[in-house]
């Protein structure tokens, strides 16, 4: 049986792409493995191997997230020392924000589909392989115009790794 690995996310624009790319190589080494420019990224929900035939619901499921556009600070430089994930995110999601996952994990649930057991931590990986963090690590506060949501493959092999199997507009 033919399975896909997939995840909801929010896909930012290319100004907060270059702002983040920017941040990356003012801040980071070479000898750590940046996120590729195109694959940065917010997951609302990761959904791991998919079988072919369950795809279809997962549309259904993005299309009917009604949710109106809303802006994102991303404001903070984050480290998680065991992965050696160096990432940047919101200090404070906002309520659209944690409204947005919360009913997209609920219909996910009615398909079927788990729920993680850790808590909702949105951020954008930025880098892997990070030994520690970097001094440096401040950044100036983006402004984010969430305007859409999107259903994502991850791929092994060359950068860039995820494509984008649908997206549906937040108006």
């Amino acid at each position: 049986m033919i399975a896909r690995r997939l995840f909801f996310a929010l896909w930012p624009d290319d100004s907060v792409r270059h702002a983040l790319l920017h941040w990356q190589t003012q801040n980071l080494s070479g000898d750590v493995h940046w996120q590729h420019r195109a694959d940065l990224h917010l997951t609302l929900s990761f959904l791991g191997q998919v079988e072919e035939q369950r795809i279809a619901g997962l549309r259904d499921v993005g299309a009917a997230q009604c949710s109106a556009a809303f802006t994102l600070q991303i404001d903070e430089i984050g480290y998680w020392p065991r992965p050696q994930v160096l990432w940047a995110g919101p200090r404070v999601p906002g309520e659209q924000l944690v409204e947005l996952h919360a009913r997209l994990v609920s219909d996910l649930e009615a398909l079927g589909f788990a729920r993680e057991e850790r808590p909702f931590r949105p951020h954008i990986t930025l880098a892997r392989k990070v030994r520690e963090r970097p001094i440096s690590a401040v950044l100036a506060p983006l402004q984010w115009e969430v305007r859409e949501l999107a259903l994502v493959e991850s791929r092994a092999g060359a950068a860039p790794h995820y494509r984008l199997l649908a997206r549906w507009p937040l108006s």
